[in-house]
C-alpha cells in the first residue's frame, strides 16, 4: 500500500527523529524537503480543500502553520505499508486503515509536547487511501517541480 507522509514545518528540528520512528512502521521509498516560501499558505489550502464540512479548516490550518516558525519547509515521505483492514474513524466519519491510523497517532503523540502551538494537524499529514493518496500526488506535482525527477524514476510522474 503506497501512502505519502509530509511532515509539517513545526517538526523541522525533529525531523530526523521522526522519521527514524516512521521507518519502524513503514518503508519510505524517497524524501523531498522542500521550502514552499510564500506557496505554503496554497499549498495548504490545495491538500486540505474546503469539504463543506471543516468551514474553519483553511484559518485552522493556516494560524497552526503560517508565520510562526522560521521557514515554510515540509518534508514530503513516500511510505510503502503492509496492508491492513479498514476500520471505522470517528474523527473522520469514514473508514480508515489502522496501520495508517497507527502511524499518525504514534507520530502526533510522541511530538506534540515537543512542538511550540502544536494542533492536531500541524505535525503529520498522511493520506488514508488510494484516491487521497492519487490527490496528494497531485498537488505535490503543482507545488514541487525540480524535485519531481525523483518521482519520475519511481515511474510515477
Amino acid at each position: 500500500m503506497k501512502c505519502i507522509g509530509i511532515l509539517w514545518n513545526p517538526m523541522n528540528s525533529l525531523r530526523e527523529e521522526a522519521i527514524e520512528d516512521i521507518k519502524r512502521y513503514a518503508t519510505i521509498e524517497d524524501t523531498i524537503c522542500v521550502d514552499l516560501k510564500d506557496r505554503y499558505l496554497d499549498f495548504l489550502e490545495d491538500i486540505y480543500p474546503f469539504d463543506g464540512i471543516h468551514k474553519d479548516i483553511h484559518i485552522f490550518k493556516a494560524s497552526t502553520m503560517i508565520d510562526k516558525y522560521e521557514s515554510n519547509e515540509i518534508c514530503i515521505l513516500f511510505l510503502e505499508l503492509e496492508d491492513s483492514e479498514k476500520e471505522f474513524c470517528d474523527r473522520k466519519h469514514t473508514y480508515i486503515y489502522r496501520n495508517v491510523e497507527n502511524i499518525k497517532s504514534f507520530i502526533r503523540n510522541k511530538y506534540k509536547n515537543r512542538i511550540k502551538g502544536y494542533s492536531f494537524d500541524n505535525v503529520f499529514h498522511m493520506t488514508d487511501d488510494k484516491n487521497e493518496y492519487l490527490y496528494t500526488l497531485g498537488v505535490i506535482y503543482k507545488y514541487v517541480k525540480v524535485e519531481s525527477l525523483k518521482l519520475k524514476k519511481r515511474g510515477e510522474l
